[in-house]
């Protein structure tokens, strides 16, 4: 009877497992510690981060309400001259103004040798615009070095823009030409 009771009254010394503990939960404090200063870093370059967005985001909504307001004193005249694809004697002159109350005319397609009246509709149009629009900036293109386009018309409505711009260089611009 006695072995039965020595076994039963088994002594364990939890100190070294109490040290174990403790240091499982220093380390674990310190890991936490550490954690929250780090997002808090991370927090911290969030927020300059958001501020610098905003700013940003303020300074491109200035510039696109800019932009559109711009139609007011800017307006391009894009003109595409091009083979008419059914037919390669035909071209046609299509002119896109970015004025939204313009009309644009139709020119007369410019068929062989024929090109004359196509010719002088472009050249009528824009003028009559510059006339109208004094206090725009106009800028002219064109479609050069286009495949599209034949070489004598390219040269014959270049040297018109630049005859137009020599008469109007207070509010006419080339594209392309500085």
């Amino acid at each position: 009877m006695r072995n039965k009771r020595s076994k039963g009254n088994i002594l364990i010394d939890l100190t070294s497992l109490l040290d174990v503990v403790f240091i499982v939960l220093l380390i674990l404090i310190c890991k936490l510690d550490a954690d929250k200063a780090a997002l808090g870093t991370a927090r911290d370059d969030l927020v300059r981060e958001k501020a610098s967005l905003e700013t940003t985001q303020s300074l491109y909504e200035d510039q696109l309400e800019s932009m559109q307001g711009i139609a007011d004193y800017v307006v391009m005249i894009s003109v595409h001259a091009a083979f008419d694809p059914e037919d390669a004697r035909t071209r046609r002159i299509d002119i896109l103004n970015s004025d939204m109350s313009s009309v644009i005319p139709q020119i007369d397609p410019l068929i062989g040798t024929n090109e004359s009246r196509g010719y002088a509709q472009l050249k009528d149009y824009i003028e009559t615009y510059i006339k109208e629009n004094p206090d725009r900036t106009i800028v002219l293109s064109l479609n050069e070095q286009d495949e599209d386009i034949l070489y004598r018309d390219e040269r014959y409505i270049s040297n018109m823009f630049s005859q137009i711009y020599g008469e109007n260089p207070e509010n006419v611009r080339l594209k392309g030409v500085k």
